[in-house]
């Protein structure tokens, strides 16, 4: 991350906070994935699903 970057979320509506927390989230899912690579964490079987299984199986609360 660049000083362009934080100058283009500022410009996007982003303060320092909602920047620092963005940035702390995006980096522990990094974290996280790299180290169950690492260990050869498999994913579930239900992560795996077809793209078109995954949406028939979930709710679709837009026509609620």
């Amino acid at each position: 991350m660049t000083a362009s970057d934080v100058t283009q979320l500022h410009s996007a509506g982003f303060n320092d906070a909602q920047i620092t927390i963005a940035v702390q989230v995006i980096a522990y899912f990094n974290y996280i994935n790299r180290i169950a690579d690492g260990l050869g964490v498999d994913l579930e079987d239900s992560m795996n699903a077809p793209i078109g299984q995954w949406r028939a199986d979930k709710a679709d609360f837009r026509n609620s």
